[in-house]
């Protein structure tokens, strides 16, 4: 890999890191307040959240992107 590439990877998943603590600490804010978070929430994290699920279940580092431009039911396979 060229430095290049690597310093894109490194700010690539940077930007990844970034969005898994924006919803950790949404999901924190609910859970303190012994809240469920409500469907905006969940919209606005869905992808982060898919590829969570994907990193925990597959060892996909593809991220949020990875869902970008495919068909809805990509994504909608993930949370089955």
């Amino acid at each position: 890999m060229r430095q290049d590439e690597t310093v894109d990877e490194v700010l690539r998943l940077r930007t990844e890191l970034g969005r898994a603590y924006r919803a950790l600490r949404g999901f924190y804010s609910f859970a303190a307040k012994a809240e469920v978070p409500n469907k905006t929430m969940m919209a606005y994290h869905a992808l982060t959240i898919g590829a969570s699920i994907r990193f925990v279940n597959y060892g996909s580092l593809d991220g949020a992107d990875y869902f970008v431009g495919k068909p809805v039911d990509v994504l909608h396979d993930v949370f089955k």
